[in-house]
C-alpha cells in the first residue's frame, strides 16, 4: 500500500496545494483603520447632535414650574383687564384712532394712509389687537406649561420667543389703543405693568437651576451635517 504522503507527496489542505494565505498590504491596513475612525467619529457626532434624554429628569425647578407661572398669571390678569376695557370702549377708541389718522393725512399726505382707507384701518386694528393679546397669552401659557411637563428646552425657548413678540407689541398697542385724552390713563400704566411682569416671567425661566434641569440644546451644526454626508 502506497503512502499517500510518499516522497514528494503533500497532505491535502497544505498551503502548497492551493494559494498560500495572503498577508494584507500596509495600504489595506491603513484603509481599514481610517474606515474604523470614520465610523467612530460619525457615531460621536450623532450622539452630540441627538443626545439621549434622561429617563427621569426629576421634578421641574420651582423657578419654571411655580415662580414663572405665578408671575405670568399676573400678566395674564392684567391682559384680560385691558381686553375687557378695550372692547367696552371700542367705539371711543375707534373714533380717536380715526381722528388721529385723519390728522396724519392732513399734516403729511405723502406718508399717511390714503383718506379713503382711514375708516377701514380705524375699524380693523383696535379689535384685532385686543384679540391678539388673548391669542399671544394662550400661546405663552401653553409653551410654559409644556416646557415643564415635557422637559423640553425647545418649548421653553418658544415661550421666550412669544414673550419677546408680546413685549415688542405692547408700546405699539398702548399708542394705538389707550393713549388718548378720553381714555383712562390707568390703561397705559397697566400695559407697562404687564410688560414688567412678562419680563420677570421670562427671566424666571432663564435661571441657572432651570438651564441645568432642561436637556442640552440639540441645535444643528452645519459642519457636522456636511461631514455626515
Amino acid at each position: 500500500m502506497k503512502d499517500p504522503h510518499g516522497p514528494g507527496g503533500r497532505a491535502s489542505g497544505d498551503p502548497a496545494d492551493g494559494e498560500p494565505d495572503r498577508i494584507p498590504t500596509q495600504a489595506e491596513l491603513d484603509a481599514e483603520d481610517l474606515a474604523a475612525l470614520e465610523r467612530s467619529s460619525r457615531d460621536r457626532d450623532q450622539a452630540a447632535l441627538y443626545p439621549p434624554r434622561p429617563a427621569d429628569p426629576g421634578t421641574p425647578p420651582e423657578a419654571l414650574a411655580v415662580h414663572a407661572r405665578i408671575v405670568w398669571w399676573g400678566a395674564a390678569v392684567v391682559g384680560v383687564v385691558l381686553v375687557l376695557y378695550g372692547f367696552f370702549s371700542l367705539g371711543t377708541i375707534t373714533d380717536d384712532l380715526r381722528a388721529r389718522l385723519l390728522e396724519g393725512v392732513a399734516a403729511d399726505p405723502a406718508n399717511a394712509a390714503p383718506e379713503n382707507e382711514v375708516d377701514t384701518l380705524a375699524g380693523f386694528f383696535p379689535p384685532f389687537m385686543l384679540v391678539m393679546i388673548i391669542v399671544v397669552l394662550v400661546i405663552e401659557y401653553a409653551c410654559l406649561v409644556a416646557a415643564a411637563t415635557h422637559h423640553s428646552r425647545h418649548l421653553r425657548n418658544f415661550f421666550l420667543a412669544a414673550v419677546v413678540v408680546h413685549l415688542l407689541c405692547i408700546p405699539v398697542g398702548v399708542d394705538l389703543l389707550f393713549r388718548y385724552p378720553d381714555v383712562s390713563s390707568i390703561m397705559v400704566v397697566l400695559s407697562y405693568l404687564q410688560f414688567g411682569l412678562l419680563v420677570v416671567a421670562a427671566l424666571c425661566t432663564l435661571r441657572r437651576p432651570v438651564n441645568r434641569w432642561l436637556p442640552d440644546s440639540t441645535r444643528m451644526k452645519p459642519t457636522r451635517m456636511i461631514r455626515g454626508r
